[in-house]
């Protein structure tokens, strides 16, 4: 699984891309409820292993060539079950892992897509690239951006979803190494409520935008080593909740 990040100014389209090199799956056996008023957030869940590395990539336009919105509670939605939504004209698939990586069920109303959350419940956000194109994959969670925590925007930075491969994001990143798992909850202890970058307006939605990237011979120039990581750490990643 590969992903990517950056932290360089999106308006001379040049990219910083992270890697996953390996991750392991959490697994718990935490009790699953549904939420009775149907108003669901997702909690800085555990630590799950994830690890990234940094190249250099360019997207091909400031534009993404698609955008979705899916809105979750825990009501139950009426219309026709899907198990993936088809972004970029059928090139990508985007779905839902539940623990055990099975495809969580999705429903569309309307070209609308929704989905019906279980308090406690862990999620993951699973793409797959059905094309020979390389894409960047920016991804956020009651509008804040997976990687760093900050309100979502299309100047962030996201993952790498190389040809023919699959991407998932298992959570909100805390270091190169580690993730906190999305975990379905009552919105009260949404992360997005304990955070300062967060809005409890914006609690209840998924967001996906795919950009296409340049990718001439599949060649990915790594970052120079940094000497003095810590000074960007505080930037780089999403910073833990505040109770």
């Amino acid at each position: 699984m590969k992903r990517l990040y950056t932290k360089y100014f999106i308006t001379i389209l040049s990219l910083l891309a992270l890697v996953i090199t390996g991750c392991q799956s959490g697994r718990h056996s935490d009790t699953v409820t549904r939420d009775s008023s149907g108003s669901l957030g997702t909690q800085w869940g555990d630590g799950i292993e994830s690890h990234v590395q940094q190249v250099s990539m360019k997207r091909t336009s400031f534009n993404p060539i698609d955008v979705i919105t899916i809105n979750y509670s825990g009501h139950q939605y009426k219309g026709k079950t899907i198990l993936e939504v088809m972004l970029n004209n059928g090139r990508i698939g985007m779905a839902f892992l539940d623990d055990r990586d099975n495809k969580w069920p999705l429903t569309k109303q309307n070209n609308k897509v929704k989905l019906q959350g279980l308090v406690g419940q862990s999620y993951q956000l699973f793409y797959r690239n059905y094309s020979a194109n390389t894409y960047e994959i920016i991804a956020t969670v009651d509008g804040l951006d997976v990687i760093n925590g900050k309100a979502g925007s299309l100047s962030n930075d996201g993952y790498i979803l190389r040809p023919y491969d699959i991407l998932v994001i298992k959570g909100f990143r805390k270091s190169n190494n580690e993730v906190a798992a999305f975990t379905f909850s009552d919105s009260s202890n949404a992360y997005a409520n304990h955070t300062d970058e967060g809005s409890v307006g914006n609690v209840g939605v998924i967001g996906t935008a795919v950009f296409q990237l340049v990718d001439n011979n599949k060649n990915y120039q790594k970052v120079s080593p940094n000497a003095f990581p810590a000074d960007k750490a505080d930037d780089t990643y999403a910073k833990p909740p505040v109770y």
